[in-house]
Protein backbone atom coordinates (compact mmCIF):
# COMPACT_ATOMS: atom_id res chain seq x y z
CA UNK A 1 0.00 0.00 0.00
CA UNK A 2 1.52 3.24 -1.13
CA UNK A 3 -0.72 6.25 -0.45
CA UNK A 4 -0.57 10.02 0.05
CA UNK A 5 -2.14 11.03 2.61
CA UNK A 6 -2.75 14.76 4.50
CA UNK A 7 -1.40 15.56 7.52
CA UNK A 8 -4.54 15.32 9.20
CA UNK A 9 -4.77 11.37 7.72
CA UNK A 10 -6.98 11.90 4.56
CA UNK A 11 -6.30 10.21 1.17
CA UNK A 12 -8.40 12.66 -0.70
CA UNK A 13 -10.66 15.55 -0.57
CA UNK A 14 -14.42 14.96 -0.23
CA UNK A 15 -14.71 14.94 -3.75
CA UNK A 16 -12.16 12.20 -4.35
CA UNK A 17 -9.32 15.03 -5.45
CA UNK A 18 -6.06 13.46 -4.41
CA UNK A 19 -4.21 15.31 -6.96
CA UNK A 20 -3.81 19.40 -6.58
CA UNK A 21 -2.24 18.94 -3.15
CA UNK A 22 -0.29 15.74 -3.56
CA UNK A 23 3.35 16.84 -4.29
CA UNK A 24 3.98 15.63 -8.36
CA UNK A 25 7.66 14.24 -7.30
CA UNK A 26 6.15 12.29 -5.11
CA UNK A 27 3.26 11.49 -7.50
CA UNK A 28 6.34 10.59 -9.84
CA UNK A 29 7.63 8.20 -7.50
CA UNK A 30 4.66 6.39 -6.82
CA UNK A 31 4.10 5.91 -10.70
CA UNK A 32 7.15 4.25 -11.04
CA UNK A 33 6.64 1.97 -7.92
CA UNK A 34 3.60 1.03 -9.52
CA UNK A 35 5.68 0.42 -13.02
CA UNK A 36 7.85 -1.61 -11.35
CA UNK A 37 5.81 -3.71 -9.80
CA UNK A 38 3.29 -3.76 -13.30
CA UNK A 39 0.56 -4.43 -10.88
CA UNK A 40 -2.38 -2.61 -8.70
CA UNK A 41 -5.26 -2.39 -7.12
CA UNK A 42 -8.16 0.06 -7.17
CA UNK A 43 -11.65 0.70 -6.49
CA UNK A 44 -13.91 1.40 -9.10
CA UNK A 45 -14.65 4.89 -7.99
CA UNK A 46 -11.11 6.14 -7.82
CA UNK A 47 -10.37 4.09 -11.02
CA UNK A 48 -13.10 5.81 -13.11
CA UNK A 49 -12.04 9.52 -11.45
CA UNK A 50 -8.18 8.74 -12.37
CA UNK A 51 -8.92 6.84 -15.85
CA UNK A 52 -6.75 8.24 -17.92
CA UNK A 53 -3.53 8.10 -15.18
CA UNK A 54 -4.43 4.40 -15.13
CA UNK A 55 -4.86 3.85 -18.59
CA UNK A 56 -0.72 5.48 -19.12
CA UNK A 57 0.45 2.60 -17.61
CA UNK A 58 1.62 0.32 -20.84
CA UNK A 59 2.72 -2.42 -19.01
CA UNK A 60 0.92 -2.39 -15.79
CA UNK A 61 -2.04 -4.92 -15.29
CA UNK A 62 -4.91 -2.84 -13.59
CA UNK A 63 -7.62 -4.17 -10.90
CA UNK A 64 -10.49 -2.36 -10.55
CA UNK A 65 -12.59 -3.83 -7.38
CA UNK A 66 -16.22 -3.59 -9.01
CA UNK A 67 -19.93 -5.29 -8.20
CA UNK A 68 -20.79 -3.72 -11.67
CA UNK A 69 -21.40 -6.30 -14.08
CA UNK A 70 -21.12 -4.18 -17.28
CA UNK A 71 -17.81 -3.18 -16.40
CA UNK A 72 -15.61 -4.19 -19.62
CA UNK A 73 -12.35 -5.91 -19.28
CA UNK A 74 -9.10 -4.48 -21.54
CA UNK A 75 -6.02 -6.12 -21.95
CA UNK A 76 -5.07 -4.04 -19.11
CA UNK A 77 -7.58 -3.56 -16.96
CA UNK A 78 -9.44 -6.31 -14.95
CA UNK A 79 -12.00 -5.94 -12.87
CA UNK A 80 -12.71 -8.25 -9.58
CA UNK A 81 -15.62 -8.43 -7.17
CA UNK A 82 -15.92 -10.14 -3.95
CA UNK A 83 -14.73 -9.85 -0.74
CA UNK A 84 -10.44 -9.13 0.36
CA UNK A 85 -9.63 -12.91 0.24
CA UNK A 86 -11.38 -13.45 -2.90
CA UNK A 87 -10.00 -10.74 -4.87
CA UNK A 88 -6.35 -11.52 -3.81
CA UNK A 89 -7.24 -15.59 -4.35
CA UNK A 90 -7.86 -14.51 -7.73
CA UNK A 91 -5.27 -12.50 -8.84
CA UNK A 92 -2.72 -15.03 -7.70
CA UNK A 93 -4.93 -17.80 -9.22
CA UNK A 94 -4.23 -16.56 -12.86
CA UNK A 95 -1.18 -13.76 -12.55
CA UNK A 96 2.37 -14.00 -11.15
CA UNK A 97 3.11 -10.73 -9.56
CA UNK A 98 5.47 -10.19 -6.83
CA UNK A 99 3.89 -7.64 -5.74
CA UNK A 100 0.58 -5.75 -5.83
CA UNK A 101 0.30 -2.04 -5.01
CA UNK A 102 -2.43 -1.08 -3.61
CA UNK A 103 -3.76 2.61 -4.82
CA UNK A 104 -7.12 2.50 -3.13
CA UNK A 105 -9.78 4.60 -2.30
CA UNK A 106 -10.07 4.27 1.01
CA UNK A 107 -12.95 1.49 1.08
CA UNK A 108 -10.47 -0.83 -0.88
CA UNK A 109 -7.52 0.27 1.31
CA UNK A 110 -9.79 -0.77 4.23
CA UNK A 111 -10.74 -3.87 3.01
CA UNK A 112 -7.54 -5.22 2.57
CA UNK A 113 -5.85 -4.30 5.33
CA UNK A 114 -8.92 -5.49 7.75
CA UNK A 115 -8.76 -8.55 6.02
CA UNK A 116 -4.62 -8.86 6.83
CA UNK A 117 -3.87 -8.64 3.39
CA UNK A 118 -1.63 -5.79 3.40
CA UNK A 119 1.89 -6.62 4.45
CA UNK A 120 4.19 -3.24 3.84
CA UNK A 121 2.91 0.61 4.00
CA UNK A 122 4.68 3.38 2.54
CA UNK A 123 3.03 6.47 2.95
CA UNK A 124 3.73 9.84 1.78
CA UNK A 125 2.57 12.61 4.96
CA UNK A 126 2.21 15.59 2.46
CA UNK A 127 2.62 19.05 3.56
CA UNK A 128 -1.54 19.98 3.44
CA UNK A 129 -4.08 19.91 5.83
CA UNK A 130 -7.25 19.37 4.25
CA UNK A 131 -9.66 19.80 7.14
CA UNK A 132 -12.15 16.59 5.76
CA UNK A 133 -11.82 14.34 2.99
CA UNK A 134 -11.90 10.55 2.68
CA UNK A 135 -9.86 8.30 5.58
CA UNK A 136 -6.48 6.55 4.93
CA UNK A 137 -9.03 2.81 5.71
CA UNK A 138 -12.31 4.18 4.47
CA UNK A 139 -15.78 3.01 6.78
CA UNK A 140 -13.08 0.15 8.47
CA UNK A 141 -11.22 0.63 11.61
CA UNK A 142 -8.39 -2.58 11.25
CA UNK A 143 -6.01 -3.12 13.66
CA UNK A 144 -2.31 -3.09 12.59
CA UNK A 145 1.15 -3.58 14.15
CA UNK A 146 3.42 -2.15 12.58
CA UNK A 147 7.41 -1.75 12.49
CA UNK A 148 9.11 1.48 11.28
CA UNK A 149 11.85 0.52 8.86
CA UNK A 150 13.05 3.69 7.38
CA UNK A 151 11.60 7.64 6.80
CA UNK A 152 12.41 8.99 3.84
CA UNK A 153 12.76 12.87 3.47
CA UNK A 154 14.46 13.14 -0.33
CA UNK A 155 11.19 14.81 -1.46
CA UNK A 156 10.71 18.93 0.09
CA UNK A 157 7.62 18.77 1.86
CA UNK A 158 7.03 15.37 2.16
CA UNK A 159 7.83 12.55 4.94
CA UNK A 160 8.20 8.81 3.31
CA UNK A 161 7.41 6.52 6.03
CA UNK A 162 7.33 2.79 5.30
CA UNK A 163 6.60 0.11 7.55
CA UNK A 164 6.46 -3.55 7.91
CA UNK A 165 2.93 -4.68 8.95
CA UNK A 166 3.48 -7.61 12.00
CA UNK A 167 0.89 -10.02 12.74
Amino acid sequence: MQPAISLDGFIAKLDGDSESWVNQADEARYQQVVRDAGAVIVGRTTYEQYKTDFDSYDDVVVFVCTNNKEFTDTSNVKHLSGNAIEIVDAIKSNHSFNEVIVCGGGEVNGMLADAGLVDEIVISVQSAVLGEGIPLFGIYKPRLNLELISVDQQIPGVVQNHYLVRN
